[in-house]
């Protein structure tokens, strides 16, 4: 499990840089990655990444609260992904890859990468 919590914290820290460094290519890349008419099937991610995070926060009781509460998050976006309105959700996702300034895309890779990076320390 703390295995996983590795591979979650460097993809995050990797993705958080990426949104940072190199703001147009990475939008266009998830665009490439998540803008598709069944995003309802994409909700399966935060799922999977929300679960392993409630789990091994039981696990490794040094970040049980910030692996609880980003991992609560992550499971609530995938439900919301699910259950959620198409128009509204597909009107998220426009804001996000399309009239988003690439200041708040570089906002929402430093929080990226800062929770990667609290992840990372609290596993050392």
């Amino acid at each position: 499990m703390i295995a996983a919590l590795y591979i979650i914290s460097v993809f995050w820290i990797a993705m958080g840089t990426f949104l940072i460094i190199d703001t147009k290519r990475s939008r266009e890349l998830l665009k490439k990655l998540f803008f598709r008419k069944n995003i309802k099937l994409w909700g399966i991610l935060p799922l999977i990444f929300g679960l392993i995070l409630v789990v091994g926060a039981f696990y490794y009781s040094k970040l049980f609260w910030l692996a609880f509460i980003v991992g609560l998050l992550a499971i609530l976006k995938g439900i919301y992904l699910f259950i959620g309105r198409s128009s509204q959700i597909e009107s998220l996702l426009d804001w996000w890859f399309l009239r988003a300034a690439d200041e708040t895309i570089r906002l929402f890779g430093l929080i990226t990468f800062i929770l990667g990076s609290a992840l990372l320390s609290y596993l050392r």
